[in-house]
Parts: C-alpha cells; sequence; structure tokens
C-alpha cells in the first residue's frame, strides 16, 4: 500500500510536520502540501524537496489542491488562526477558526477520502469536534492532537528535576488542550514507583503550571510554536502508518461526554482503536468533567 499524507496549510506548523516526516523512517509514499496560497505550498514543497537526497526517506513531495485527498491515506489539517504571544486562552479564536476549519472540512468531504484526519489547530478540541461533525466520517477516523505535546512536556519538565531519562516518566496531561486541562497524578510512575515517591504536593502542582503555561511561554519569545507539536503529529502518523496500537494522549471521541478531549488512547492503522484505559480517582473526575464542560460549552457557542 503507498501511504500518503496531505497536509493542509502551510504555516510554520505544517512545514515543521512536513519535515518532519520527511527526516524520520515512516513508510510514506507522498506528501501533498495544500494552501489556501498556491505560491507558498509550491515553495515549500520545493524547498523541502532538496532534503530528499540528503535523508534516508524515499517519500516524494509536492504541492497541489484538494483533489489529492482522494487517495490520501491521512490528512492533517494545520490551518487555522495564527498563534499570537498575547493570546491568553486557546479559546480566544474559536468564531475565526469554526469558519476556516467548516470551509477546510467540507472542501475535503466532497472528495473521495475515506482515511484518517488529525487535526492540530485551536482550540483544539472544539475543532476536533467540528471536523467530525462536518466530515461524515466515523469518529476513530478523526484525531486531534490534543495533549500529546503537553504529555511530553510534562515529561521533559519532570525528567529534567529528577535527573531521569523522560522515557522512564510515565504521565499524560488528559483534559483540554488548554486552560482546564490537568495531569491525573493517580497514574503517573517513575519506572516502576508511584511518582508520589518523589515529588512533593507542591512539586506537582508547580510542575503542572509549568506544563500548562510552557507553549505560552515559546509564543511570548519567538511568536508560535512548531518543532513540538510537529514531532507529536510525526509520532502519531508513525502510529497509524506502522499499526503500533500505541497509547498515546490525544483527543478523540468520549462516548459518554459526546465530544472529543485528550485521553490516553491506544492508535494503530484504523486511528482510535481504544479509549477509557486510564482509571481515575473522584477528585480527578471531578477535573475531567469541567474540563468535559467548557469544551461543550465552546461548541455550542458556535
Amino acid at each position: 500500500m503507498k501511504n500518503k499524507v496531505v497536509i493542509i496549510g502551510t504555516g510554520n506548523v505544517g512545514v515543521s510536520y512536513a519535515y518532519s516526516l520527511l527526516s524520520s523512517n515512516i513508510n510514506i509514499h507522498e506528501i501533498v502540501l495544500i494552501d489556501i496560497n498556491m505560491q507558498k505550498a509550491e515553495g515549500e514543497s520545493l524547498d523541502l524537496l532538496n532534503c530528499i537526497p540528503l535523508t534516508n526517506t524515499s517519500s516524494k513531495i509536492k504541492f497541489g489542491t484538494y483533489e489529492e485527498c482522494n487517495d490520501a491515506s491521512i490528512i492533517c489539517i494545520t490551518a487555522g488562526v495564527s498563534q499570537r504571544a498575547n493570546i491568553a486562552s486557546r479559546m480566544e479564536d474559536l468564531h475565526n477558526a469554526s469558519n476556516i476549519f467548516k470551509e477546510i472540512v467540507k472542501s475535503i468531504a466532497a472528495t473521495k477520502f475515506n482515511g484518517i484526519i488529525l487535526v492540530a489547530g485551536n482550540p483544539l478540541d472544539v475543532m476536533t469536534y467540528l471536523t467530525w461533525k462536518y466530515s461524515g466520517l466515523n469518529s476513530n477516523k478523526i484525531i486531534g492532537s490534543g495533549t500529546s505535546l503537553d504529555s511530553a512536556r510534562l515529561q521533559n519538565i519532570i525528567a529534567n528535576k529528577l535527573e531521569v531519562s523522560p522515557k522512564s516518566v510515565h504521565a499524560y496531561v488528559i483534559g483540554e488542550h488548554g486552560n482546564s486541562q490537568f495531569v491525573p497524578w493517580s497514574n503517573a510512575e517513575i519506572g516502576l514507583e508511584p511518582i508520589s515517591n518523589y515529588l512533593s504536593h507542591e512539586d506537582m502542582i508547580n510542575i503542572e503550571d509549568e506544563t500548562r503555561n510552557f507553549g505560552f511561554k515559546i509564543a511570548q519569545k519567538k511568536n508560535y510554536t512548531c518543532f513540538g507539536i510537529a514531532s507529536a503529529l510525526t509520532r502519531i502518523t508513525s502510529a497509524i502508518i506502522a499499526d503500533e496500537k500505541a497509547i498515546i494522549c490525544v483527543s478523540s471521541y468520549d462516548p459518554v461526554q459526546k465530544i472529543f478531549i485528550s485521553t490516553p488512547s491506544v492508535i494503530g492503522i484504523n486511528g482510535v482503536e481504544k479509549t477509557g484505559i486510564m482509571a481515575l480517582n473522584q477528585e480527578e473526575i471531578h477535573k475531567f468533567e469541567n474540563s468535559a464542560n467548557i469544551i461543550r460549552n465552546a461548541i455550542n457557542e458556535i
């Protein structure tokens, strides 16, 4: 099977994701860039074309139109409202972003596409829900990047504090990709030991706050973020194409809450193959429901 990835949006995130795919060992036959500014998409594709002889990839890359979606395996939507350094919440651009996404997803739905859609636009969970609503696809085929990047940030912060490898930190951020996200510390471990053996309650509060604000910290200094989210999208892409059955914290459909919200999910060739694999204590359940209500209220505003 020839795996084809279409990237909609050639801003910082879209181009970084394309570069990350080319630099990976993922079995992708072709990458196609689509943008409302076709000249920009062509320029980025030509620039990225130069990477191919210098990497181990056998992928091809080009720019195109929505017709390229017909036989795509994965479409990643990175287009949307540009991130601003002075924004207080990812929800602030709700209405502008929803209008942009509606047009994009309707353009996809007009093709014969029947693959998996990755969503990377903010407000993430709301845009992921709208993608599902307008695409006509089954919910398992819609995946938001969610708190996959937030979880990586959390693991990095803990690893640096405790001087261990991030790969030995088993902890996730769940809920909204936004201000109501939280860490279910009852599930967190270092190696095979509870993280409470290493961190005080105050440490946990400080780490959670630092994780929540990390993206804004980057944006304040360089006006946008791109490399972390590109790596998160690449990780999800790899899990799909290689049918890894990997557990990744993504924004997936919650049949109880009836929205898209981040929890650890099993990702494979069919998209989201299993959710609801993390047990929460009562305090964490309350936080999760609060986060779900924020997402639901935002959806109802549109």
